[in-house]
C-alpha cells in the first residue's frame, strides 16, 4: 500500500475527528463501545460488561500491511495505542469514566503524541477529551465529546444520538452531528448495526461528500474479530481490522458456550467469603439465584449436581431440591452425583433423574431424635450460678444452665419440629424415588445401605466413580455436555454492553448474631451488626434501578435494640418500595423481630423461627471466687445495691425489678409482631412464650405469609412491585465477615454469649437431629 493510502487511512476519522490517529469506521458518539471507546466516548467503557482487548491492523485489498493499535479497555477506562511508521508517528490515549446512577456515565480522554518523533506537526502535542453518555431506557442514548485544541489541532465538538426501536441489540440507529470549530468544517453523519442472529453482527455508516463504511464482526465467546472498511468520494481506502478479546463471553455465532450447569453443595455459607490469596466463594443466594436463572433460559439443558463434601441445613436442602424439580418440570434433566448419603442430602439429590453412587460409597438414612446438654450441675461444682429469668414457657434457652433436666416445654417444641422433618424427608424421598410405605420402614430400620443393594433398592441407579459422572449422563442424553458453574453462568453477559437498566430486585443478606454497629466475627462465630445491615438496606434502596427488596435473615437472634433498629429501617424502606423477607436455616428471636414489619414472609418448611420471647439475667461468680481463695469485701453507700454485680445474686426486690423490665421488653416484641403481621396482641400472645416453630406450622399460625425459599421471595417482590416476576434481574448486597477486631462477644454481656450458644438447636441434616449448645449460624 503506498504511504498516501496509508495516511488517507489514518486520516480518515477525521470524518469526525480530525485530528491524526487510526481509523474508526464507526464514530457514534451514543453508542461508542461499538467501536474504541477510548477514541470516541471516554464515557462510553463504563457500560461495558468486563474488560476487553483489542487489538488492530490494516489490510490494502486482501493485503496484510501491518499491526498498527491497540487497546485495553473496562467499566473504569483504559489505555490505547497507535503508530503510523510511515508518518514516523505515534499515539496514546489513556482515559477514566464515572457511572452517576443507572443512566449517566461521564469520561475524560488524555491523549499524547509522542514527544521523540522529531519534523512532525504533531510532536509532543496533547489534549483533553471530556465525554457524557446517556441512557434512560433500552429504546434512546445521547451522547457528546468537547475535545480541547492544541498547536495546529482544534477543538472539536460533536453530539450524538442512538435508537434502538425494538428495546434490544436487534437494530440499533445513530446519528451525530460535529459543530463547526476553527478550520473545522460542520458535518453529519448516520449509522446503523443490525446483529442478524447470535455472534453476527453488521455495521454501516455513511455521512457527507460520498463518506461510506462498512464492517462485520464476528464472535466467539470469549473471543471476537471485527472489521470495517471505508470508502471516501468513490475510492477504496483500505480496511481496518481488530481482533477482540472478552474477559466475559459474548453470545457466539457458533455455540462455544457450556449448557449444563454443574453445582457443588459443598458450600452453603449466606455470605460471600475469600480466604488469603484464595478464590472468592460466592454466597448461597448467589448461587440459587444463577441455578433459578437457567431454569428459564433455553441455552440452559440441564444440571448437574455433585453432593460430595455435602453442607447445607435442612432449610437450605429443601430450596435446593425445589429448584432441581423445577428444572425437570421445564423439561430439563438433572443428574446427581453422591459418595456418602445422609437424611438431608439423600432428600435433596432424590429430586435428581438419576443418582449415581460412587462404588464405594454408602447411603445412611437415620431416625429422628435429639440432645440437649444440662451443664447446671457443672456449674455448681465449678461455684458459677446462673441467675437467670425468661418470660414465656418455651424461652428454655437458659434451661441448659439454670436446669438439670429438659422440661416438658422443651420436648413439647422439640416433637414438633422433629416431626416437621420427618413429614417432609419421608415426603420427599417417597414421591423422589416412588417408594411405597414399607421400602421406606426398611430404609430407616436397615440402613445403611452400600454397594448393588443400594441399586437393587432402587436408592440409586448406578455404581461408578467421579470422573465417570459426565460420561454416564452423556450415554443416558445420547449427546456430549459441556459444564459451567452457576458463578461463571451468573457473570455470562445477555447483551454485549449496557444499555440503561432493567427494574431490579435488590437482596440483601443478614447472617449471624446480631449486635449493635457493625457485622464483624466473634469467637462464636459472625456477628451481625445493625449499623452494616441499615447501611445495605438504604443504599438497596437508593440503588437507580431498584423497586424491591428481599432481606435475607439467617440468625438466630441477639441484642434486643439492634432488632428493633433494623426493623424499624424495614418498616421506613417499606414506604418507598415492597420489601420481602426470605428466611434461611434460623429466623428466631431478634431474626424474627427484624422480619415481621416485612410486606410478606417467606420461610422453607424445615426453617426454624418464631421464638418469641424474652431472657435475661447475670452469672454470679461469687462461690467460684471463694473456691480460689480470693475474698470480695463490699463497701456500700445509700442508696445501695449494684443489681447488676456478679458477686451476689438479686436480691428478692431486684428481680421483681430486673423482671418488671422484661414484661415491657415481652409487651413491645408481641405489640411489634400484633403490628407487622396484623393480629391482636392475645393471638400473638398465645403463639409467642418463646417457643420456636418450623416453617411449616409457622404458616398455619400466620407468623410468615408463604413457605419458599430466597428465589421464590425475588419472584414474589417482582410481582408486588409490577415487575416480570419470571427472571427479574438482581443485585445483591452481601458483606464478608469483619476482619476487625476479634473480641469475645463483643456487643453481648456474659448472659447474652450463653444465651446465643443455646437459643436454638443445631441441626444435622445429615443424622440425627442434636440439640446442641451452638447455633445454626454459617
Amino acid at each position: 500500500m503506498s504511504s498516501s493510502l496509508l495516511i488517507a487511512m489514518a486520516l480518515f476519522s477525521w470524518a469526525m475527528d480530525p485530528a491524526p490517529g487510526p481509523s474508526v469506521p464507526f464514530w457514534w458518539t451514543a453508542y461508542p463501545e461499538a467501536d474504541n471507546t477510548l477514541l470516541v466516548n471516554p464515557a462510553g467503557s463504563s457500560w461495558l460488561i468486563g474488560s476487553r482487548l483489542r487489538v488492530g491492523a490494516i489490510f490494502s485489498d486482501s493485503t496484510f500491511e501491518h499491526f498498527d493499535r491497540f487497546t485495553l479497555e473496562d467499566k473504569s477506562g483504559g489505555l490505547a495505542g497507535w503508530w503510523e511508521d510511515n508518518q514516523s508517528l505515534r499515539r496514546f490515549t489513556t482515559s477514566g469514566s464515572y457511572m452517576f446512577g443507572s443512566s449517566l456515565s461521564a469520561g475524560l480522554g488524555f491523549t499524547w503524541y509522542d514527544p521523540t518523533i522529531k519534523n512532525h506537526p504533531q510532536e509532543g502535542e496533547k489534549f483533553f477529551t471530556f465525554g457524557l453518555n446517556l441512557r434512560p431506557d433500552d429504546h434512546i442514548g445521547l451522547g457528546a465529546t468537547a475535545r480541547t485544541s492544541t498547536g495546529d489541532i482544534d477543538g472539536c465538538y460533536i453530539a450524538g444520538i442512538a435508537l434502538r426501536p425494538l428495546g434490544d441489540e436487534t437494530i440499533t440507529l445513530t446519528g451525530d452531528y460535529r459543530f463547526e470549530s476553527g478550520i473545522i468544517d460542520s458535518r453529519w453523519a448516520t449509522g446503523v448495526e443490525v446483529r442478524a442472529i447470535d455472534g453476527l453482527t453488521f455495521r454501516g455508516s455513511c455521512g457527507e461528500n460520498d463518506m461510506f463504511s462498512a464492517g462485520i464482526q464476528f464472535d466467539f465467546g470469549k473471543a471476537g474479530i471485527t472489521a470495517g472498511s471505508d470508502i471516501s468520494d468513490g475510492n477504496y481506502l483500505g480496511a481496518t481490522t481488530e481482533l477482540i478479546l472478552n474477559e466475559y463471553p459474548q453470545p457466539g455465532i457458533i455455540q462455544p458456550l457450556p449448557d449444563f450447569l454443574s453445582y457443588s453443595a459443598a458450600n452453603g455459607d449466606e455470605l460471600p467469603s475469600k480466604s488469603f490469596l484464595g478464590p472468592r466463594v460466592p454466597s448461597f443466594t448467589t448461587e440459587m439465584a444463577a441455578l433459578a436463572r437457567g431454569t428459564h433460559d433455553s441455552d440452559v439443558k440441564g444440571l448437574l449436581v455433585d453432593f460430595s463434601d455435602y453442607s447445607l441445613s435442612a432449610a437450605q436442602a429443601e430450596e435446593l431440591r425445589e429448584i432441581m424439580i423445577d428444572y425437570r418440570a421445564t423439561g430439563k434433566p438433572v443428574f446427581a452425583y453422591m459418595e456418602y448419603a445422609g437424611n438431608g442430602s439423600y432428600y435433596t439429590a432424590t429430586a435428581a433423574r438419576a443418582i449415581c453412587m460412587h462404588k464405594a460409597g454408602q447411603i445412611s438414612i437415620s431416625g429422628f431424635s435429639g440432645y440437649t446438654f444440662f451443664v447446671r450441675g457443672f456449674l455448681d461444682k465449678i461455684g458459677i450460678y446462673p441467675d437467670l429469668m425468661h418470660i414465656g414457657a418455651f424461652k428454655s434457652a437458659s434451661d441448659m444452665l439454670t436446669e438439670y433436666d429438659i422440661s416438658e416445654a422443651q420436648i413439647e417444641a422439640t416433637t414438633a419440629l422433629l416431626e416437621t422433618y420427618k413429614t417432609e424427608l419421608i415426603r420427599g424421598i417417597s414421591e423422589g424415588r416412588g417408594l411405597e410405605p414399607a421400602q421406606m420402614s426398611i430404609l430407616f430400620s436397615q440402613s445403611p445401605f452400600a454397594g448393588e443393594s443400594m441399586v437393587r433398592m432402587g436408592l440409586a441407579d448406578t455404581l461408578l466413580y467421579r470422573d465417570q459422572f459426565e460420561e454416564f449422563v452423556e450415554n443416558e442424553l445420547g449427546h456430549s455436555v459441556k459444564t459451567m458453574s452457576p458463578v461463571f453462568y451468573s457473570n455470562l453477559p445477555a447483551v454485549s454492553s449496557n444499555w440503561g437498566f432493567d427494574p431490579r430486585v435488590a437482596v440483601v443478606v443478614a447472617d449471624g448474631n446480631i449486635t449493635g454497629g457493625h457485622s464483624g466475627s466473634s469467637l462464636l462465630g459472625r456477628t451481625m451488626g445493625s449499623e452494616t445491615v441499615i447501611e445495605m438496606l438504604e443504599r438497596a434502596a437508593n440503588t437507580e434501578g431498584v423497586r424491591a427488596i428481599v432481606l435475607r435473615i439467617n440468625s438466630g437472634g441477639g441484642e434486643a435494640m439492634a432488632s428493633d433498629d433494623m426493623h424499624h429501617a424495614v418498616e421506613n424502606i417499606r414506604e418507598q418500595m415492597p420489601v420481602v423477607v426470605s428466611m434461611g436455616s434460623v429466623a428466631a428471636s431478634g431474626g424474627y423481630y427484624m422480619a415481621c414489619g416485612a410486606d410478606a414472609i417467606f420461610a422453607d418448611k424445615m426453617t426454624v423461627t418464631g421464638s418469641i420471647g424474652i431472657i435475661s439475667g447475670k452469672f454470679v461468680f461469687g462461690d467460684l471466687l471463694d473456691m480460689v481463695g480470693i475474698n470480695v469485701e463490699k463497701v456500700e453507700i445509700r442508696p445501695s445495691g449494684n443489681a447488676g454485680n456478679p458477686f451476689e445474686p438479686y436480691t428478692e426486690e431486684q428481680y421483681e425489678h430486673r423482671f418488671d423490665a422484661m414484661r415491657e421488653g415481652y409487651n413491645l416484641f408481641v405489640t411489634t409482631v400484633a403490628k407487622g403481621r396484623e393480629m391482636t396482641f392475645d393471638e400473638v400472645d398465645a403463639i409467642a412464650q418463646g417457643r420456636v416453630w418450623s416453617g411449616i406450622d409457622a404458616l398455619e399460625i400466620g407468623l410468615i405469609d408463604y413457605t419458599g425459599g430466597v428465589v421464590d421471595a425475588i419472584a414474589h417482590a417482582a410481582m408486588l412491585a409490577d415487575m416480570d416476576n419470571r427472571n427479574p434481574e438482581i443485585v445483591i448486597f452481601p458483606r464478608l465477615s469483619g476482619l476487625g477486631t476479634i473480641s469475645l462477644l463483643p456487643g453481648l454481656s456474659v448472659f447474652e454469649a450463653a444465651k446465643e450458644i443455646s437459643e436454638h438447636p443445631f441441626i444435622n441434616s445429615e443424622g440425627p437431629l442434636y440439640l446442641a449448645p451452638t447455633v445454626v449460624i454459617e
